[in-house]
């Protein structure tokens, strides 16, 4: 596979004429992710999309700017010591929100590859998938046909009389075989063969290889994102539950070159607007377990404007609620830049300003990733019109609070990032 191209995210990269910029284009379309890469004329312009898209011979690897030390001094060269930052913060928020189950232990080892993003998840799936395999091989009742020598099963009549109306010592049956050749190992075995095919790490094709050796038995069948859907885990199969979460994402956000049983474009990227929502509202959660606190917590609760409205418009979604003895609070969380008060706008607070009328909270705070070493700190009032003789306090509250996740590890100063919370949420 070819090496990737490095590229921060809200940046432009001039992409060489060679490559086929119109395809990428199309492809993008036809993923329904437009909105994750801008193509222009004469390259690429990233937005708040992170992870790897590859076309063709043109592999761009996207990462996010806003969680490492060095990521966010304005420059577009990555060396390899901030790369291996960035991918080791960006693997665990991407654990720990649950998105992907990764431990991050190896990541330091294989940010150094030629494809580190790609490399880490292949390993993830590859050690998972082997080491259940080693426990046992799972599998399930498939239905099968065939013409026998002896009754097995039941008689299926019209392809008896069709296949046996010359010779009445044979029959046609239907019957369940308990076997092995069932669809979660042909998953695994497509998949398998897939990324040894593209994979550049020795290791990993060392494991995926020992992973072809346990399925020699199993037909090699291909796989698209419709077919995988019908899947379902046993009980009897959670064991495997990550590999097949892993191999459904190989799966479904890519395309396969079938006449080399290869993954030829790929797409696996994560929007961090949604992906730093998610860390926060997780982080908040662990806060709460920790300290018994009395926090109520809600995500993503919806209301619609209007009453009685039957119409099909869309609810009002809030990304998180929090009521204590305080109070309620609104918390609306922004993937961007935020280094002054100036850089706020009229529409993130006109929205977090509707999220408290229509949940009846008098504080909204709008929680910003640190942006280089300033942490701005602003409380406003509402500017609420009433009448002259009207004398109550303004308690609609505003505030501007930053969080820093320009860390060095994540991982190791997670409960400085708790404390952060919890300060933040004491208003």
């Amino acid at each position: 596979m070819t090496k990737p191209v490095p590229i921060k995210e809200y940046s432009k990269k001039e992409i060489p004429k060679e490559f086929n910029l119109a395809g990428l284009n199309n492809y993008l379309k036809c993923q329904n992710l437009s909105q994750a890469l801008k193509v222009l004329p004469d390259g690429v312009q990233s937005k708040s999309w992170v992870g790897v898209i590859k076309y063709k011979n043109l592999h761009l690897e996207i990462l996010p700017k806003l969680i490492s030390k060095n990521a966010n001094d304005g420059s577009d060269i990555i060396d390899k010591k901030e790369r291996r930052k960035i991918l080791k913060n960006l693997i665990f928020m991407l654990s720990f929100t649950k998105k992907l189950d990764i431990k991050t232990g190896d990541v330091a080892k294989l940010s150094d590859e030629k494809n580190p993003f790609l490399e880490i998840l292949i390993r993830e799936y590859a050690l998972s998938l082997f080491n259940a395999l080693k426990k046992f091989t799972p599998k399930r009742y498939i239905r099968e046909e065939d013409n026998l020598n002896f009754l097995k099963g039941k008689i299926k009549f019209a392809e008896n009389i069709r296949y046996n109306h010359t010779n009445q010592a044979k029959f046609y049956c239907e019957y369940d075989e308990f076997s092995e050749n069932n669809l979660l190992n042909q998953l695994f075995l497509f998949v398998s063969t897939c990324l040894y095919n593209i994979s550049g790490s020795s290791f990993n094709k060392k494991i995926l290889k020992s992973i072809l050796n346990y399925y020699t038995e199993i037909n090699l069948v291909r796989f698209d994102k419709f077919k995988v859907q019908k899947i379902k885990l046993l009980r009897s199969q959670e064991l495997f539950k990550k590999p097949f979460k892993l191999a459904k994402m190989f799966v479904e956000q890519t395309s396969v070159d079938l006449s080399k049983n290869k993954f030829e474009n790929i797409t696996l990227v994560w929007d961090m607007n949604k992906l730093f929502e998610e860390f926060i509202f997780e982080l908040i959660k662990k806060c709460k377990a920790e300290h018994n606190s009395g926090w109520k917590l809600t995500a993503q609760k919806g209301r619609r404007l209007l009453v009685n409205d039957s119409s099909k418009k869309r609810n009002t979604f809030i990304d998180i609620l929090i009521e204590n003895d305080n109070g309620k609070i609104v918390l609306d969380t922004k993937y961007k830049k935020f280094e002054t008060v100036n850089d706020f706008s009229n529409e993130d607070v006109f929205q977090v300003s509707t999220y408290c009328l229509i949940h009846n909270a008098h504080r909204a705070i709008l929680l910003y990733p640190q942006w280089k070493d300033t942490k701005p700190d602003t409380e406003f009032s509402l500017n609420v019109e009433r009448p002259k003789d009207d004398r109550r306090k303004n308690d609609y509250k505003i505030y501007f609070k930053t969080i820093n996740l320009n860390l060095d590890n994540m991982k190791k100063n997670l409960h400085d990032i708790q404390d952060e919370i919890i300060s933040i949420l004491n208003i």
